[in-house]
């Protein structure tokens, strides 16, 4: 309790400083007040290893509210936001699926069988001040905690096409809040901005907070380790689609370092997850999308990728050298009924030949925001390929419909089937390696179907907004998921979600 109190004391200060010295030197400031609130029903019917006392069909309901109060100036702006996350009748004996994620994380509160399934908590989701100062233009300094969301440092496009695809295609793939979780997480420290048009560069240096599935965002530190030990730094050259040379070309160089210096228990004698957590990894890589009107529509053409080398794990140290690739093309139709966009792609993602050799060759995905690549959250960009379709719809002004495919396989059967999404809570490593399948070198993952509905501003009234997303998804296990999962390899996962905001 005395860590929240001194928490918000010190966010009072930092804002009220902040505002105080805007006036000063400018003589006015923008206030901004915003409220949101998402609840959110999920069912799950999930695969099924037979065990006894657990239940492969479960439903809860979620309520996760935000309230954020801040304001800009030319000089300064900053921002804080709380939030509070409520979970009702979460399983507490699931089989699979993110209600027996959030139960198994949250045990820590009380441990006894029940105590997690009705739980709540509330904490700092954002608390930061940036500086523009004058003599400077394009120039700011953020320090506090904030949101990061990698392969968006430039900003969004100003073509619309180029917009959805950066921000649903390329963002958060290897840093990013996770927001679409009911907790979320956010980072601590600063980050260094400087536009010069066209042309944005990105100096950010960080530690994570938990969340994701984890509620005490607040507190870095459980059962002897914390998430100060994981240090965050990128620096990234991004160019707009506003560029002279190639309009409608969005490109960017990025370089990103992960260091993770927790001693999460002993070393398992398994190579593939020896010393989880001990890691020390440099990635350099880059994107470019391109949008180009011809015919009566729009293409679109994406590509991504990104080198890692460094060490991995103790007990030996292992040399750690891996990469990933993503090729995505679509064309929109603009004057047609719904306005139909149909996009392919094809992701790679590495993994190890050989788990008893000095080298761990597994993609390592950092701490990203997985569920906008894995919209039903069931395999990573760790050991994976897959190919994909989508179809895009937009029957109203304010809904889109979606509809995508993904076939799913292991890229080497020798390693595993990864689960995750980057640290949640400081005590573990958050990546879960899935094994079943090795001894039988199958590599066939899953096929992964879904819709999704998004309405917006179902109802108005007042600057009060109404929104409504429904999704539906079902999954065909392949080898790899009824070796773990015998009884039943298929997953249907569905979920309707209200948003209120203001």
């Amino acid at each position: 309790m005395m860590r929240k109190w001194v928490w918000l004391v010190l966010l009072g200060f930092l804002v009220w400083a902040s505002g105080a010295l805007a006036y000063t030197v400018e003589g006015k400031i923008k206030a901004k007040l915003n409220f949101k609130e998402e609840v959110r029903y999920e069912y799950w019917n999930t695969f099924d290893n037979g065990a006894s006392g657990k239940d492969d069909s479960y439903s809860f309901v979620s309520s996760k509210m935000r309230f954020g109060a801040g304001f800009t100036s030319s000089v300064v702006d900053a921002y804080a936001q709380l939030h509070w996350t409520q979970f009702f009748n979460l399983p507490d004996d699931g089989q699979f699926g993110l209600g027996t994620l959030y139960y198994t994380f949250n045990g820590a509160f009380g441990g006894q069988k029940g105590k997690a399934t009705d739980i709540g908590y509330g904490a700092i989701s954002q608390a930061w001040v940036r500086v523009k100062p004058p003599m400077v233009p394009g120039l700011s300094l953020k320090l506090g905690r904030f949101f990061y969301l990698s392969g968006l440092e430039g900003g969004l496009p100003k073509n619309g096409t180029l917009k959805w695809v950066k921000k649903v295609r390329i963002s958060q793939r290897m840093i990013g809040p996770f927001d679409w979780s009911r907790v979320g997480r956010a980072f601590d420290g600063g980050l260094l901005s400087y536009d010069f048009a066209p042309w944005n560069f990105t100096l950010s240096y960080m530690h994570p907070t938990p969340g994701g599935f984890y509620l005490r965002r607040d507190d870095p530190e459980l059962n002897g380790e914390s998430t100060h030990d994981i240090d965050i730094a990128t620096a990234v050259l991004s160019l707009k689609d506003t560029n002279p040379w190639v309009p409608n070309l969005d490109a960017q160089l990025f370089y990103y370092y992960y260091n993770d210096e927790r001693q999460l228990g002993a070393a398992p004698t398994d190579p593939q997850k020896n010393g989880l957590g001990d890691c020390e990894v440099h990635m350099i890589g880059g994107h470019a999308i391109y949008a180009y009107d011809i015919g009566p529509g729009t293409l679109d053409f994406l590509l991504w990728g990104g080198y890692q080398w460094g060490v991995w794990g103790r007990n030996p140290t292992l040399d750690h050298k891996a990469y990933a690739l993503a090729v995505e093309a679509g064309y929109k139709f603009k004057n047609l009924p719904w306005q139909p966009w149909f996009r392919v792609g094809y992701f790679y993602g590495t993994g190890d030949d050989d788990p008893n050799d000095k080298d761990h060759e597994t993609f390592f995905m950092m701490i990203p925001t997985l569920r906008i690549y894995s919209l039903t959250p069931s395999y990573t960009f760790m050991n994976t390929n897959y190919w994909m379709a989508q179809v895009i719809l937009k029957p109203l002004k304010n809904v889109v419909v979606r509809s995508d495919v993904h076939f799913v396989d292991l890229t080497e059967d020798e390693d595993y089937w990864y689960l995750g999404s980057g640290m949640m809570r400081p005590d573990v490593f958050s990546y879960k390696p899935v094994g079943a399948h090795i001894a039988k070198n199958d590599d066939d993952l899953l096929t992964m179907w879904d819709l999704s509905v998004f309405i917006k501003n179902l109802y108005q009234y007042n600057g009060v907004k109404v929104g409504l997303d429904l999704y539906l998804s079902h999954i065909w296990g392949g080898d790899v998921v009824e070796d773990a999962f015998p009884k039943d390899d298929d997953l249907t996962f569905f979920y309707a979600e209200f948003r209120f905001t203001f």
